[in-house]
């Protein structure tokens, strides 16, 4: 008699456990698919982020504008320059955009009421969660890839990099940035999901049909704000990333922008980022919602 109680909540957890997996498979392929179509822009990014810092093998003038730093990679390096890191950066994109995606339901399913609703707050909460635990778990790749990415950088390819970093700066070299990361990516993950829902909610109130052309929309919409918002934080953190101590921590790397460089510093690359993140964050949450069909996920009523 003490074991039928029992078989409902084992089914459960399976069926639960089966479901995480699919979203998480999901995830990782929206997001590899998302990043591989962006990863030039990406490349821009980070050249315009980083080419103040002395390490960073460049002149701080070196790129002055999307299309003039698009042109000077093409004529210099050739065109298979702009997907520089690709490789690292999908290993790393996966394993990130899954445990993202899928953390974000898995979030938002824990905090929801008994009726499946989520209040503003919550909302945030679960996407500044999902960010955080993806971001713990992938750091290491992410400084990789950044490495990769600088022009005449020492490194014969992923594995080398990591060998060499380890050797010559420690284990610790490849977390270098972490803390800002994770401080910059909890508001960027909270302001993209919840906008992203509530914009879909506002747009569909639960009821109408939904298009895969206006959630594009509301995908750029949302990560544009996110990162706007964000960007400061980025730059900090892609700095911090840099060979060598650059800065002595996240606040005299804020100091040291702001005196030096001024606002402006802090929104290197923000026109090239934000052209990336239109279609990568609308790609990436399309791509996944239409995947979770796709796989048979049964949709949460927290699932917007």
């Amino acid at each position: 008699m003490s074991a039928s109680p029992q078989a409902p909540s084992a089914g459960k957890r399976s069926a639960n456990f089966w479901d995480s997996s699919r979203m998480f498979l999901a995830g990782g392929l929206a997001g590899a698919t998302a990043r591989t179509a962006t990863a030039p822009l990406d490349r821009i990014k980070l050249l315009f982020q980083v080419q103040a810092v002395a390490s960073s093998g460049t002149s701080p003038t070196a790129y002055t504008g999307v299309l003039q730093a698009g042109s000077k990679i093409l004529r210099e390096e050739g065109v298979l320059a702009f997907w520089k890191g690709n490789g690292i950066n999908i290993v790393r994109i996966f394993p990130y955009s899954a445990a993202q995606l899928a953390a974000n339901d898995s979030y938002k399913r824990v905090l929801a009421d008994d009726h499946g609703e989520l209040t503003v707050a919550r909302r945030l909460t679960a996407g500044a969660c999902a960010g955080m635990t993806a971001t713990a778990l992938t750091h290491p790749l992410d400084t990789v890839r950044l490495r990769l990415a600088l022009p005449n950088h020492p490194y014969k390819g992923a594995t080398d990099a990591v060998v060499t970093m380890v050797r010559t700066e420690g284990v610790i070299s490849l977390y270098k940035g972490l803390m800002p990361t994770l401080i910059g990516v909890a508001p960027y993950a909270a302001l993209n999901f919840a906008s992203y829902d509530l914009a879909k909610k506002w747009l569909y109130h639960g009821e109408r049909p939904q298009s895969s052309l206006a959630n594009f929309m509301l995908g750029a919409f949302s990560g544009t704000l996110a990162a706007t918002v964000c960007y400061p934080l980025d730059t900090v953190r892609r700095r911090m990333q840099m060979k060598g101590k650059v800065y002595k921590g996240q606040l005299d790397a804020l100091t040291t922008i702001a005196r030096v460089e001024g606002v402006r510093g802090f929104y290197r690359g923000w026109a090239a980022n934000t052209i990336k993140v239109v279609p990568q964050n609308s790609i990436r949450l399309v791509a996944y919602e239409g995947l979770k069909m796709l796989l048979g996920i049964k949709k949460s009523k927290t699932d917007t």
